[in-house]
């Protein structure tokens, strides 16, 4: 079953009075693109996330965020005094050696001499469990939005079946409407002398056969069905959706500059707005 690109998922744990938020966005791309934000994790646990997304998710821009919720003891900014001690032996050891005082404010700006009380993170294994539960959400929203992407292409796809249906018959119907016409034709231009059967048919065999559209009909029905494999099918389908779609594509042009039938030529153009729309959709889809 086809999955959307997009999706959202979010998994909270705590750590003594501390909580933390692992958040999992992804939106369509191309290809398969992992950004982290937020707090930085150790680069194995980065390693170890990026390895399940590259397994379950296949394509789009994922962005993975890990954000705190500290109570009012940690994070807080307190001097640096052994920063202070340290810079300030340099400076004196300086003025000794050589004659030069130097003032530290001329170095150093006070952000120097603060520090930040950064919280330590959870454990590798706890990170990666909360991370599987965001994942687990974001998969079941791409699932529910690739459903309906299924129900919408599917109804596309069944309405151009059956006007490609409706122009295979009326294609039909005009060979015999042609004969006739021609026939009609002659008859008139001849006024009233023997009609040479034979020479009619060959001309309508010309005509038909330039007109005949049976084999890109056939091609059509054959990519629909494939079509129908892949919208079915379980991993990434999207491009190869896309592929199937352009070859219909061109059955469908060619169909229109065979075709001189006003209906017909309408049929084509329907024909073309419910493909664009559709390549629209599989934009978004895995």
């Amino acid at each position: 079953m086809i999955k959307s690109m997009t999706g959202y998922g979010i998994g909270t744990l705590s750590q003594g009075s501390n909580n933390y938020n692992i958040e999992i966005k992804s939106v369509n791309a191309r290809f398969l693109d992992i950004r982290f934000r937020g707090l930085q994790l150790d680069l194995s646990v980065q390693d170890e996330i990026r390895k399940i997304i590259e397994m379950k998710l296949h394509r789009g821009t994922i962005n993975v965020r890990i954000d705190s919720e500290l109570n009012s003891d940690v994070n807080k900014i307190s001097f640096n005094r052994e920063r202070y001690e340290l810079l300030k032996g340099i400076l004196n050891e300086i003025h000794v050696k050589y004659g030069q005082p130097v003032n530290m404010g001329d170095i150093i700006s006070a952000n120097d001499l603060l520090k930040m009380d950064e919280p330590t993170l959870p454990s590798k294994t706890t990170i990666l469990k909360t991370f599987d539960k965001a994942l687990n959400q974001l998969e079941k929203m791409r699932n529910i939005e690739g459903e309906k992407i299924l129900d919408d292409i599917s109804a596309r796809l069944r309405y151009i079946n059956d006007t490609i249906n409706s122009i295979e018959e009326k294609a039909d119907s005009y060979k015999f409407e042609k004969h006739d016409k021609l026939r009609k034709k002659i008859e008139e231009t001849l006024n009233g002398k023997e009609l040479d059967e034979s020479r009619l048919i060959q001309e309508v065999a010309y005509f038909v056969e330039r007109m005949d559209v049976t084999e890109e009909i056939i091609r059509c029905k054959s990519h629909f069905m494939q079509l129908d494999t892949y919208l079915n099918a379980d991993g990434p389908v999207g491009k190869r959706i896309n592929f199937m779609l352009q070859e219909i594509g061109r059955e469908i042009n060619t169909i229109g500059s065979k075709s001189l039938q006003a209906d017909l030529t309408i049929d084509i153009v329907e024909i073309k707005n419910e493909l664009e729309k559709i390549r629209e959709q599989i934009q978004n889809i895995v």
